[in-house]
């Protein structure tokens, strides 16, 4: 964003970053920790004359304005954790049903049935 304001101004920069649904493969390695948003470089020109009459730590070399860059602070957002677990569960339960699927046909293929005989009356 670029903007040009006033001598002795104030302004106030506000912008959203929305991260819903995002994927198992976009999420950081500590889930619980968040995600850094990168700081804003805010810059400005000073002139040359006014840098001098500073005694700062600004140093303009010739008449040519000075560029002064400030940087803010980096911001972590902290955003809901999702369960990770759910694709073990998913699994386990999957191979679970399998298995007594499996273990319910086979049983009913390998097993000899037999006619008893009835008694006789």
């Amino acid at each position: 964003v670029e903007v040009e304001l006033p001598a002795r101004s104030r302004t106030v920069l506000r912008y959203d970053i929305e991260k819903g649904f995002l994927k198992y493969t976009e999420h950081p390695p500590d889930a619980n920790r968040g995600f850094s948003v990168g700081p804003a470089i805010v810059s400005y020109d000073v002139p040359a004359s006014a840098a001098a009459a500073e005694n700062g730590p600004l140093f303009c070399a010739g008449q040519k304005p000075c560029t002064v860059r400030a940087y803010t602070e980096l911001f972590l957002a902290t955003l809901p954790t999702p369960d990770f677990s759910m694709p073990y569960n998913v699994v386990s339960l999957t191979c679970t049903v399998l298995a007594l699927f499996f273990g319910r046909v086979f049983n009913l293929l390998t097993r000899d049935f037999a006619i008893l005989g009835t008694p006789d009356t």
